[in-house]
């Protein structure tokens, strides 16, 4: 038995981040890890995704990406990863834990593993399995594919997204299940190196969980590159062929492909943990309840503590198993901290690349993390203290709902209210193309759009989605705008660069600086001051309406003629009010 201050189970991004940080912490640490040490994102996700896009953007062969990609990924070798871990005080146990009891795991160590051995502890090199006891256990296990109902399934040559990642092949032809952002980005990637590509979504736009316009550009743009769409019909039967395989869908098409790629759904990977021994009943599909300090809900007052972080908890973005990770360790090491949802970055890097963060119309709000929409609770679990989260179900098939949002009026930016379902606020909606930038305009981009959405009811930015070139890295603001609950009103006040794709934000947030029910809204009516004036600043209406008719007034005439305080002709003074003149292509 060996004996550990904490143990982690999983050695993903999350997984490994807690443990780097609560060994640095002065805390005795075992990571428990049967796969690649750092997850699939490095290796077959997020990293070789990218690396993939990147290539063809840049017109690079297939060989040449792939060759890249084995660069980005290491080859699938996690050696320096688990050296990394080593060196940091972390024992790395390759094999699968199960909890036996409150406190203490059994772990089933892969062929040709080290036995572990901490302070005062020994185990069998004989034995195939190793106890562990711990203070702390950490649950960071992930997230696993989950094949759809297709009839026949089994039978046809098919990918995972992980492996699709993997491979070294180029199918000629290929189907994508799922139109989501692992499924929209596959789609584009093969397409761009000249696969014919089918993507299928069940529903009646691709990235069902974002207002309807990203969907409908990101659908131009993979047409544009060459994609079949085929929209609003589930796939029902599979059958091998000669040359690959024949998908039927619902409404009767019937698609040929060489392989079918499954990127149609995710669940927490929770089997065999032994979690029952603990008291918690989690069924497949299901993620783990967990506290603001993300803690496991419902596992107090049994003399040790249980925290989770990363996809088992339903937030399924690398960045926020990193942030949760943050999170444990610093409770662990005795920093209280509580995690805040408000503000988690969603992104697709397409081209154009979709960035979706905070609150959108219709209720898909995130505060609890991708994947479903419900809030948190405002319960508390037995012995955690804090909020705890509801129970998120991240794999299930996406309900057919009706478009709730209409394709938004053309113009620079359009203001609305927006009924929002539930008891999330009530959420008013400013609009402007990326088209009506001088970037846009420069770039010829004509796919590209962002909504922003301020809570009426305080005037804070509450959510924004964005569709264009690189929309992360111009959209960035707005995540810190959020997070940070900076007034709308002092957004609208910030100046973007010239020229820059920021020039957008800029309409729409100076448009919902005057649009709202916010209190500052109401503050103003009842002083009777206006919102932004010509000269960007607060004045009274009176005066606002005053330097209006000043400014029309002096443009209505003609300037008269300058007084000077010394003798001059008048040609000699024509001749000056003629060379100080800008021409009017000078933009300096």
């Amino acid at each position: 038995m060996a004996a550990f201050d904490v143990v982690v189970l999983g050695g993903g991004t999350a997984g490994v981040h807690v443990a780097t940080e609560v060994a640095g912490g002065g805390k005795t640490v075992a990571l428990v890890e049967a796969g690649l040490i750092g997850g699939e994102s490095a290796y077959l996700a997020c990293l070789p995704s990218n690396s993939l896009l990147l290539s063809a953007g840049r017109g690079e062969s297939w060989e040449d990406a792939v060759a890249r990609r084995a660069e980005v990924t290491g080859g699938l070798d996690d050696s320096a990863a688990a050296q990394r871990l080593s060196r940091a005080g972390v024992q790395v146990i390759r094999g699968t834990g199960r909890i036996t009891a409150p406190g203490t795991v059994e772990v089933t160590r892969a062929q040709d593993a080290p036995v572990p051995a901490a302070a005062g502890g020994t185990a069998s090199r004989a034995s195939s399995t190793t106890t562990l006891t711990y203070s702390d256990l950490v649950i960071a296990t992930g997230c696993e594919p989950v094949a759809p109902p297709i009839e026949g399934l089994s039978d046809i040559p098919a990918w995972t997204t992980a492996q699709s990642l993997s491979s070294p092949d180029l199918p000629r032809r290929l189907i994508v299940l799922g139109g989501g952002p692992a499924g929209c980005e596959l789609t584009q990637m093969y397409a761009s190196f000249g696969s014919q590509v089918t993507l299928v979504e069940a529903e009646p736009r691709l990235l069902p969980g974002e207002p309807a316009f990203a969907g409908e550009i990101l659908a131009v743009a993979l047409r544009r590159a060459g994609a079949d769409i085929r929209l609003g019909s589930r796939a029902t039967k599979a059958e091998r062929t000669a040359d690959g395989l024949t998908l039927a869908l619902e409404d009767g098409t019937r698609i040929d492909a060489a392989r079918l790629l499954l990127a149609s759904g995710r669940r927490p990977r929770l089997g065999g943990l032994g979690l029952d021994v603990l008291g918690l009943e989690v069924t497949p599909g299901m993620a783990l309840p967990t506290t603001t300090r993300c803690e496991v809900a419902g596992t107090g007052g049994q003399g040790v503590r249980v925290w989770a972080a990363g996809d088992v908890t339903g937030t399924t973005h690398t960045h926020a198993s990193r942030y949760q990770a943050d999170v444990v360790a610093a409770n662990i090491l005795g920093r209280h901290r509580e995690a805040d949802y408000s503000a988690i970055p969603r992104c697709v890097f397409t081209t154009p690349s979709v960035f979706a963060v905070g609150a959108i119309p219709g209720g898909a709000g995130v505060t609890t993390g991708a994947g479903d929409g419900d809030d948190p609770g405002a319960d508390h679990g037995p012995g955690n203290g804090g909020r705890t989260r509801r129970m998120l179900r991240i794999a299930r098939p996406p309900s057919a709902e009706a478009a709730a949002e209409a394709a938004a009026a053309e113009g620079t930016a359009e203001a609305s209210p927006v009924a929002q379902g539930g008891s999330g606020p009530r959420l008013v909606t400013a609009r402007a193309r990326l088209g009506d930038t001088a970037r846009g305009y420069l770039g010829q981009d004509d796919l590209g759009r962002l909504e922003l959405y301020a809570d009426a009811g305080t005037g804070v930015l509450a959510g924004a989605v964005a569709v264009g070139p690189d929309a992360a890295s111009w959209m960035s603001e707005v995540t810190l705008a959020i997070r940070a609950r900076i007034p709308v009103a002092v957004l609208a006040d910030v100046v973007h660069a010239f020229p820059t794709y920021g020039e957008a934000l800029q309409t729409a947030l100076r448009e919902l600086a005057g649009t709202g029910d916010s209190p500052a809204r109401a503050d103003q009516q009842e002083k009777r001051t206006g919102t932004l004036s010509e000269l960007d600043i607060e004045t009274p209406e009176d005066d606002a309406i005053e330097q209006r008719q000043e400014v029309i007034a002096d443009e209505a005439v003609a300037s008269p003629r300058r007084e000077v305080p010394f003798d001059v002709n008048e040609a000699d003074a024509a001749e000056q009010e003629r060379a100080v003149g800008f021409d009017d292509d000078d933009y300096r």
